[in-house]
C-alpha cells in the first residue's frame, strides 16, 4: 500500500479537510511571528523557510524533498485543491471551479476522501492540474513568453536567463524549455502529484537552476510581487520538465486534475470572550459597502463608553475587505477596554434561501447566528448599523432579562400603519403573522438577546428555517412571531426611530396607540439610540430628520471623506464607472429605470448629483 503526502501550504489558520493524506504545511515558518498549531513546519530540518518571501510556497517542496518520506508527493495551497472526482464542473474563464468554503459540501462535492485519493493516485505517475490554453484565457496570450513578458511586475529578462541556466547547466531540456515558453499551453499554481523518484529527479533540476539563478540576478530593488521571482520562475520550470519527461518517458500514466478555488479559505471558529468581567457584549452586521455606516455606529458607542465596563463588539460580515477592517481597528487603538472583532458569518447561512428586499440586506439575518457564534455569552446586545449611540450602551446590557427571550422596544411605525395608517398592514399582520396580539410587536434594530434562553427554544437551524419563508419584515416578523409573548419591552428611547422624509411621525406614528405615540414623543426628547430605520439615510441627504447627529460622529471616523463623496457628485460617478464595461450598462439600465419620485428624492432639483446622474442618463456606452 503506497505512502502518499500532499502538503497544502499555509501561512495562517485556515480550513483544512480532515485527512492523513492532505497535511497543512506553514511556509516561511522561519520568518513568522506566530507558530500555526497542529501543522508541519517549513523550517524544521534541512529547509530554505527563510526564503519563503522569494520562494512562495517551494519552500514546502524543499522541505518534504529534504525531510519527508513518502511515495508520492503532492501539492496544493491553502485554497487551490485538485478536483479528485472524474465529475466535470462548470469552470471559470481561467479555468478554475469557484466555491466559497471549505465545508462538507466541499469534501463531498470534490473526494477529498483519502481512500478515494489513495485509489486514484496510485493508478499514475503524475497528477497535475488541467493544462491551459493561454490563446484561450484572458486576455489572450500568444505564449507563455508573451505572458511573462506583459506582466507588469515582472521582468522578461528573468525567463530569459533561466532559458540560458537551461541551455548551459541542462542543454538536453532546452528544446522542451523553447517548446514551453514559445508555445500557448502550460499548467499553472505548482500543484500536483508526482511519484517519487520524479519528484526527487525535478526537485533537484529545479532547486539547482533557481540557485543559479539567484546568483546571476540581482534583485535588490525589487518590489514585493517582483521578489517572488524564483516561485513564478518555477511555474514555468515545471512545464519545461513535464514535457521533457513526457518525451523521454512516453509509457508514463498522466492524470489531469480540475483545480478548485476557494473565496474563503479561513477558518471560523466559535469566538470566545475577550474579556474576564464586567463585559458588554456587541453585535453588529456588516457588509464590505456598509462599513462607512458601521464605522459611524461604532465611533458613537466608543464616544459613550464607560472605563467601568469591557466592550467586546463582534462585526458579523460577508466581505469586509482587509483594507477596511484595518481602518475600523485604528478607531480603537488606544481603547483599553474595547475589542473589536470581525467574523464572517455569510457560510452559516448556506443551503438557505433568505430573501433580502428594499433597503435591507441579507445581512440582516445574521442576527440569527449570533448564538452559534458566541457560544460562551448569554447574553449580546445586537445593534443594526444604520443607528448612532447617545448613552452608554451597558445601562441597557445591563437590564435583568432572566425570564425573557429577548429585550426590545415597540415599533411605533407599524403599530401606526395597523391602526389605520395602512390597511394593507392590519391585513397582512392578521393573515400572515397571526400574532396573538400584534400590538406587542417590536422593532428589531435593537435587541437584548438572552442567548441560553434563545437557544434552549430554538436551534439556529430552526431559526433560519423559519426565516426562509418570506415575509414583508424579514427577520423582524420571525423574531415575532417566535418570540411573542416572551420579550422584555424597553424603553422607546433606546430605539427611537427618526422621522424618514418628515413623513412618519404625523402620518404614521402618530396613527399608533395614544400611549405608544406619547412614549415616541417622550423618547424623542431625549434618544438615547437614534434609529435611521427608513428608506432615506443621513447618508442620502444630510437634512433628513437627526441627520446631524450621525455627522456629527461619521466626520470623526477614517470613513467620513467617503461618505460625502458617496453622497453627492461621487456617488453616480463611483457606482457607474468604478465597475467593467460589460457591467456599466446593467448600472446604466438600474440609474434609470429608477422611478422619477425617488430620484427627486436622493437628488433633488439643482444639486451636482442630479447634474451627474442627468449626464449618465443620456451617455451613450458603445
Amino acid at each position: 500500500m503506497s505512502n502518499i503526502k500532499i502538503l497544502i501550504s499555509c501561512h495562517k489558520d485556515f480550513d483544512i479537510p480532515k485527512s492523513e493524506i492532505m497535511l497543512p504545511i506553514q511556509v516561511g515558518a522561519a520568518i513568522s511571528k506566530k507558530r500555526i498549531d497542529n501543522m508541519l513546519y517549513d523550517d524544521d530540518g534541512q529547509n530554505i523557510s527563510s526564503k519563503n518571501l522569494m520562494y512562495c510556497e517551494l519552500t514546502a517542496q524543499y522541505w518534504a524533498w529534504k525531510n519527508l518520506d513518502s511515495d508520492y508527493y503532492g501539492f496544493c495551497h491553502y485554497r487551490r485543491y485538485f478536483n479528485f472526482l472524474d465529475v466535470i464542473y462548470k469552470d471559470d474563464e481561467w479555468g478554475n471551479i469557484i466555491e466559497d468554503y471549505i465545508d462538507e459540501d466541499a469534501i463531498q462535492l470534490y473526494g477529498f476522501n483519502d481512500a478515494l485519493i489513495k485509489n486514484l493516485v496510485e493508478k499514475y505517475d503524475i497528477i497535475t492540474t488541467n493544462r491551459k490554453d493561454l490563446r484561450k484565457l484572458p486576455p489572450r496570450f500568444k505564449s507563455i513568453y508573451d505572458q511573462y513578458e506583459k506582466a507588469c511586475l515582472l521582468e522578461i529578462k528573468d525567463l530569459e536567463c533561466v532559458m540560458e541556466i537551461i541551455n548551459d547547466k541542462y542543454p538536453e531540456y532546452i528544446e522542451a524549455a523553447k517548446q514551453h515558453c514559445f508555445g500557448h499551453t502550460t499548467s499553472f499554481c505548482n500543484m500536483y502529484i508526482l511519484k517519487k523518484d520524479i519528484f526527487f529527479s525535478y526537485c533537484e533540476w529545479m532547486f539547482d537552476i533557481l540557485s543559479e539563478f539567484e546568483k546571476r540576478t540581482d534583485m535588490s530593488r525589487y518590489g514585493q510581487e517582483a521578489l517572488r521571482t524564483p516561485g513564478h520562475l518555477s511555474e514555468r520550470l515545471f512545464g519545461i520538465f513535464y514535457l521533457q519527461l513526457i518525451k523521454d518517458n512516453p509509457r508514463l500514466k498522466v492524470k489531469e486534475l480540475q483545480c478548485v478555488l476557494f473565496e474563503f479559505p479561513e477558518k471560523q471558529e466559535p469566538l470566545l470572550p475577550v474579556f474576564d468581567d464586567n463585559q458588554v457584549v456587541v453585535a453588529l452586521a456588516a457588509n464590505d459597502n456598509f462599513v462607512p455606516i458601521a464605522a459611524t455606529c461604532i465611533q458613537s458607542i466608543i464616544e459613550n463608553s464607560s472605563k467601568k465596563y469591557n466592550y467586546d463588539i463582534v462585526m458579523l460580515e460577508s466581505d469586509i475587505t482587509t483594507y477596511n477592517k484595518n481602518l475600523l481597528l485604528t478607531m480603537i487603538e488606544n481603547q483599553d477596554n474595547i475589542s473589536l472583532r470581525f467574523f464572517n458569518a455569510a457560510r452559516l447561512l448556506k443551503g438557505y434561501n433568505l430573501q433580502a428586499n428594499a433597503h435591507i440586506s441579507v445581512e440582516t439575518y445574521f442576527r440569527f447566528l449570533i448564538q452559534s457564534i458566541l457560544p460562551k455569552c448569554d447574553k449580546v446586545l445586537y445593534l443594526d448599523c444604520d443607528l448612532v449611540v447617545k448613552s452608554d450602551i451597558a445601562e441597557l446590557y445591563n437590564s435583568d432579562i432572566e425570564n425573557y427571550l429577548l429585550g426590545a422596544a415597540y415599533d411605533p411605525d407599524f403599530l401606526g400603519q395597523i391602526n389605520g395608517a395602512d390597511l394593507s398592514t392590519k391585513k397582512y399582520s392578521k393573515e400572515v403573522l397571526k400574532m396573538k396580539d400584534s400590538y406587542q410587536y417590536f422593532q428589531a434594530g435593537v435587541l437584548l438577546f438572552n442567548i441560553k434562553a434563545m437557544r434552549s427554544k430554538f436551534t439556529l437551524e430552526q431559526w433560519l428555517k423559519f426565516a426562509t419563508k418570506k415575509y414583508k419584515y424579514n427577520d423582524q416578523d420571525v423574531l415575532n412571531i417566535y418570540c411573542e409573548g416572551q420579550v422584555k419591552y424597553i424603553d422607546m428611547a433606546w430605539n427611537m426611530l427618526s422621522d424618514c422624509n418628515r413623513y412618519r411621525v404625523n402620518f404614521v406614528i402618530k396613527a399608533a396607540p395614544y400611549h405608544i405615540y406619547q412614549d415616541y414623543l417622550k423618547a424623542r426628547n431625549n434618544p438615547k439610540i437614534i434609529h435611521y430605520a427608513g428608506f432615506l439615510k443621513p447618508w442620502h441627504r444630510p437634512d433628513e430628520d437627526l441627520a446631524f447627529e450621525f455627522w456629527n460622529y461619521a466626520k470623526r471616523t477614517p470613513f467620513y471623506e467617503l461618505l460625502l463623496f458617496r453622497m453627492n457628485e461621487g456617488a453616480a460617478w463611483h457606482v457607474a464607472y468604478n465597475l467593467d464595461r460589460g457591467n456599466r450598462h446593467r448600472v446604466f439600465r438600474r440609474l434609470t429605470s429608477v422611478p422619477r419620485k425617488i430620484v427627486d428624492i436622493v437628488f433633488p432639483k439643482g444639486t451636482k448629483g442630479r447634474a451627474v446622474l442627468k449626464k449618465i442618463y443620456y451617455l451613450r456606452i458603445k
